[in-house]
């Protein structure tokens, strides 16, 4: 063999440079080595058996003629060929390979359709529960966000006026806008029907970074059966599953998307190998998924990081392996400078999010640059004396800090809301969301993820090992993968972002399980016959069989635990009819939406005063005094901390701990008087659910009941007075017990009706209970 060969190899395929090199620096390491050693794909390694510059050596492989290899990738050879930036530009063709390479055949498509169908079944799993008679949405959040929509969506007139997105609330403008403004545009193209659109908005980003997960997946292993099975655990990971099912419309679904598309785009961009216009549709999606992510989500920079980390641990790589970084170099920074653009843009034109947000891009624009030129300098002047990845990363380690350091002292105020997102990530508090995936006495990672993190997690550590020998999209898979997971650890929250990179590495465990009891080949990065994909083939019956059963094993227990985790988060039967109660007695009320505002517990209090009074921007309230309220010993004394803000009062079954508390009390009595508890006066049933787990109050001023009793003299003596109520869902008796202080009582009740006091009857008109009227009563009631 001679350089001319390896000329002709790298003239008609371009994109097998890296995979020679990789060879040509293994072979140079050690004597003998095996397919295992070098990061190349079977594929590549293949077609450098049989172009002859690799050969069969005893049980190894060995490079045929290592001088004239290296001749031809230094240009001294007899072509005397250059890998220039300036003759890649016009190496096309390989963008073509790619795009063939990535676009599947018939049966692999009809494969991608049916993994991505049986994602997209697990996601309708709660449609009895939101589709009813109108849209119930699932969860707390996605109540501001339909809030926000319709608000938006009445400041249009109900068109697509662009100008509205520049005047939002400061509550979304600095929070969610892209989220609220793709709602908005989607329900004004729908004729303003906000409910589907916030419904089935969850199921479309599911199915969106079901796609991307299967780009991702087949990008880094090149194998369509590691994506498809990527997709399939996707569908059964119960983080993913819940926050993607329909109709729970928060952000998180909606971040998936841009962080997917991100991930895909930058494992593409790290392997090219030429500058030629191939990378400019990479690096328009990574612009796109990196300016979404940002604007997405206040604390979209968080979700940036990763990128950053991937960069970081890319380049030491890239610097160790090529003559230059320019390939990749040139379309990552143009993505991430279109992406820097779109945000500063957002902020300046529409007044979205804050300068630190806004800007994050554009510090992730600086750094990568300066991660990027340290790895093209030492690419350049590579040593055999210094090991090139150990000491750029040490040089990566140092302008980090220096970095922080500059940021600290020159944006204080910059710093300061960085330490302020990073107090909220560690910020200790009750919600579920904030507690660490592996809290002690915890088997949370288990029943979000099932077995798949058992799985993926060998896999993960060997995609990094991989991706630190050469083959770079492993190397960024790996570090979104630990990245997410290390977030995760810190906060649940994160397990959903987490999800589409473990689907990723236990598709490849899958895949390589089939493989290790013979039910089909190995993936192609542990295969040694060089084959390339073969056309997807449905296997016969028994195999099948078997592979449905290992799928069990593997993705059984996330299976099972899709519907549960999706039915804690869907409004039940009795919730939604205690809302509707609610809301009819305050229509039958005729009371303004600010007189409409329901406590309840704070997860559910944004679906009832969405209902009721068409406001759910806040829970705040709720927050800080329902379990307060229902815990306390006395109801009326809250009437007067109410001070007129609160009308209605839901109280739940699963929230009363005590009986004698205001909430066991109203809860179990409706405010009649028991031994131990007086009754209250301001309280008033209006609906019971059918089980008897909520309990629905109207707060009323209250009809006082006063009169006289015949003997002036019995004071401390008392009257005893009572109705039947007959409210929805509940029959009871209504008592109360007014104590006689020098010949006169009275008490407030909060129900209208008949009373019987001390033998005496006397009406209490709802009008009277409405606007805190005094009932008198006759001189004869006495006990």
């Amino acid at each position: 063999m001679n350089d001319s060969s390896t000329e002709t190899l790298l003239a008609e395929r371009p994109d097998l440079e890296p995979a020679v090199r990789a060879v040509l620096r293994v072979d140079a390491e050690r004597d003998g080595w095996d397919f295992e050693a070098v990061p190349v794909d079977s594929g590549a390694f293949g077609e450098l058996v049989a172009r002859g510059l690799v050969e069969r050596d005893g049980d190894g492989y060995r490079v045929v003629d290592p001088s004239a290899v290296r001749a031809a990738l230094d240009g001294t050879g007899s072509g005397r060929r250059r890998a220039s930036t300036t003759s890649t530009w016009s190496r096309t063709a390989s963008l073509g390979t790619s795009l063939s390479n990535s676009l599947p055949d018939r049966s692999s498509f009809l494969a991608l359709c049916g993994a991505l169908a049986f994602l997209v079944c697990l996601r309708l799993l709660s449609l009895p529960s939101v589709l009813r008679d109108r849209v119930v949405l699932s969860g707390n959040d996605p109540y501001a966000y339909r809030h926000w929509t319709e608000e938006t969506l009445s400041a249009a007139g109900g068109t697509l006026d662009p100008a509205v997105l520049s005047d939002l609330p400061a509550s979304v403008a600095l929070g969610e806008p892209l989220l609220v403004a793709t709602l908005w545009a989607a329900s004004a193209l729908l004729g303003g029907a906000s409910g589907p659109v916030l419904a089935w908005y969850p199921v479309v980003a599911a199915l969106l970074s079901g796609v991307f997960t299967y780009l991702l997946a087949h990008r880094v292993s090149g194998d369509r059966r590691v994506a498809l099975a990527a997709v399939a655990l996707l569908a059964v990971i119960p983080a993913h599953a819940l926050r993607t099912g329909l109709g729970f419309a928060d952000h998180h679904a909606f971040d998936y998307v841009w962080l997917t598309l991100t991930a895909w785009a930058l494992a593409a961009l790290v392997d090219r190998e030429d500058l030629s216009f191939g990378g400019a549709g990479y690096a328009l999606a990574l612009a796109v998924g990196v300016a979404g992510q940002t604007i997405a989500w206040d604390n979209g920079p968080i979700l940036l990081v990763a990128v950053g980390v991937a960069v970081a641990l890319v380049v030491p790589v890239a610097a160790r392996d090529r003559e230059t970084l320019l390939p990749v170099s040139v379309p990552l920074l143009a993505g991430l400078a279109l992406a820097a653009v779109t945000t500063h843009l957002a902020h300046v034109r529409l007044g979205w999010h804050t300068s630190t947000v806004a800007y994050a891009p554009s510090l992730l624009l600086v750094g990568a640059g300066g991660v990027l030129l340290v790895g093209e300098v030492a690419a350049r002047a590579g040593s055999d004396r210094v090991p090139v990845a150990p000491a750029v990363l040490v040089v990566e380690v140092v302008g980090a800090t220096a970095g922080v350091l500059a940021v600290r002292t020159l944006a204080p105020g910059f710093w300061s809301d960085l330490l302020t997102g990073v107090g909220r990530l560690f910020a200790d508090r009750s919600i579920a969301e904030v507690q660490s995936l592996f809290a002690s006495g915890s088997a949370g990672w288990l029943l979000l993820f099932g077995f798949a993190l058992l799985l993926a997690l060998p896999y993960l550590a060997w995609g990094l090992r991989r991706g630190w020998r050469g083959a770079l999209g492993w190397l960024v898979a790996g570090a979104y993968g630990g990245y997410f997971l290390a977030l995760a650890a810190v906060q649940t929250r994160f397990a959903g972002e987490l999800s589409p990179f473990v689907a990723v590495f236990a598709g490849f465990g899958f895949v390589h399980l089939a493989g290790w009891v013979d039910l089909a080949p190995l993936p192609r990065p542990l295969r040694t016959d060089g084959g390339e994909n073969a056309p997807l083939h449905l296997p016969d019956r028994r195999t099948l069989g078997t592979l449905a059963v290992l799928f069990l094993l593997v993705g059984g227990l996330g299976m099972v635990q899709v519907p549960m985790k999706t039915g804690l988060v869907t409004v039940s039967d009795e919730q939604y009819g205690t809302a509707a109660a609610v809301e009819a007695d305050a229509d039958a009320r005729a009371l303004a939406e600010e007189e409409r505002y329901v406590l309840s517990e704070w997860g559910r209090n944004r679906m009832y005063n969405y209902f009721v009074a068409g406001e759910a921007a806040s829970y705040g309230y709720a927050f800080s005094n329902y379990a307060e309220f229902v815990g306390s010993s006395d109801a009326d004394d809250w009437y007067d901390r109410f001070e007129g803000h609160v009308d209605y009062v839901v109280v739940a079954e699963e929230d009363v701990t005590f009986a004698n508390t205001a909430g066991g009390h109203l809860h179990h009595e409706y405010g009649s008087r028991t031994e131990e508890v007086p009754g209250t006066a301001h309280y008033r049933a209006v609906h019971v659910s059918p089980g008897g787990e909520y309990a629905a109050f109207a707060v009323v001023p209250g009809a006082t009941l006063a009169g006289a009793v015949a003997n002036e003299s019995t004071s401390g003596e008392s009257v005893d007075l009572a109705t039947n109520v007959t409210v929805e869902g509940a029959s009871f008796t209504y008592e109360r017990r007014a104590a006689v202080e020098e010949g006169e009582f009275a008490v407030t009740v909060p129900y209208p009706g008949t009373y019987d006091v001390g033998g005496e009857r006397v009406t209490v008109t709802e009008r009277a209970v409405e606007n805190g009227s005094t009932v008198r009563v006759g001189d004869g009631g006495k006990t």
